[in-house]
């Protein structure tokens, strides 16, 4: 399982190596990528996968993975979810990593975390004193069916994305 923090560190549990320590130390990594990583490690050991990483925020924790890597994540009928819900006392949704370049990969991202709600559309919209920021377009329809409350979800993604993302309703 590839992970931010080495493979001696998923395994030990309370202590980072130096190089590791270095990383949580200048926000590189946080101390919920270190304990998903090592509750992950336990419970999927050394599969072919990789944990990019994990945004809170509100009652929900986002886990960010490598490409093709969410079932192996969610487990057979959903058992690892589970065991990491029941660990972290908090939601859990898994999506697959995306390098955001533009709006067709925010909008991967949104639809994703927003499902089952429906992503009309991205937009960038740019700010009259210069910046940026992605409008998710979500049909008003949808708005009940959000897995979460807006704004959260507009904090995750734009942790997520590295950008400000805003979710509006048409």
């Amino acid at each position: 399982m590839k992970a931010p923090i080495c493979e001696v560190c998923l395994k030990t549990d309370d202590i980072l190596c130096p190089a590791d320590e270095k990383k949580l130390q200048d926000g590189v990594i946080s101390e919920l990528d270190v304990k998903v990583a090592r509750l992950l490690y336990k419970l999927i050991g050394d599969a072919d996968m990789e944990f990019k990483k994990a945004v809170e925020a509100g009652d929900l924790i986002v886990i960010v993975v490598g490409e093709g890597d969410v079932p192996i994540t969610i487990g057979k009928g959903g058992k690892n979810i589970k065991a990491l819900m029941r660990e972290l006392g908090k939601r859990i949704r898994v999506i697959e990593a995306v390098e955001v370049k533009g709006t067709d990969d925010v909008k991967k991202l949104a639809t994703d975390l927003l499902y089952p709600a429906g992503v009309f559309g991205v937009n960038i919209v740019y700010k009259p004193g210069g910046g940026t920021y992605y409008k998710v377009l979500v049909l008003n329809r949808d708005r009940r069916k959000l897995p979460e409350k807006a704004e959260v979800l507009e904090s995750i993604l734009s942790q997520i994305a590295g950008e400000d993302v805003k979710i509006n309703f048409i």
